[in-house]
């Protein structure tokens, strides 16, 4: 009778490619979504300040006096700067606002008139979500009522 062999069958090399493609993968997959919810949370942030101005001096204030280590008379002093100079930019908005507003109306007319009826159609979405998206409706004047801010809690503190 003869024997089994128990010679070695020749070793064939593992592939490393698989893996090292897969991990590839898997890592541009994980800084697509931290990138993205990144973007997502600062976007928020950027839009929930723009309408709550109000809640912008405490909000800074924490955050300096944390970062500076300032005592709370300090905090409040700058809490109350910040304030004041908020205002003063508030009023410059209003000032130059109008100004603002027709330079961009003419820039969407002006991009419409060389557009086909249908591109104009996909330029007008485009154009109001982007207007939406990046430049949200002034707050309202003090004392005066606005449009409502968006949904959702505040931001967390810096």
């Amino acid at each position: 009778m003869s024997e089994p062999s128990t010679a070695n069958p020749i070793a064939t090399p593992r592939r490393r490619w698989p893996g090292i493609l897969l991990s590839l993968v898997i890592f541009a997959g994980g800084l697509m979504v931290g990138s993205g919810l990144t973007i997502a949370i600062a976007v928020h942030h950027i839009r929930y300040g723009g309408y709550h101005p109000e809640q912008a001096p405490p909000r800074i204030a924490a955050f300096l006096a944390r970062r500076l280590d300032l005592d709370s008379k300090q905090a409040q002093q700058v809490e109350q700067l910040i304030a004041k100079h908020q205002a003063n930019l508030e009023a410059i908005r209003r000032d130059v606002g109008p100004r603002v507003d027709a330079e961009i109306a003419a820039l969407r007319q002006d991009i419409a008139a060389i557009l086909t009826p249908e591109q104009r159609s996909k330029w007008d979405r485009i154009f109001d979500e982007a207007l939406d998206r990046w430049l949200p409706p002034p707050p309202p004047p003090p004392g005066g009522h606005g449009p409502p801010g968006p949904p959702g809690p505040p931001p967390p503190p810096f």
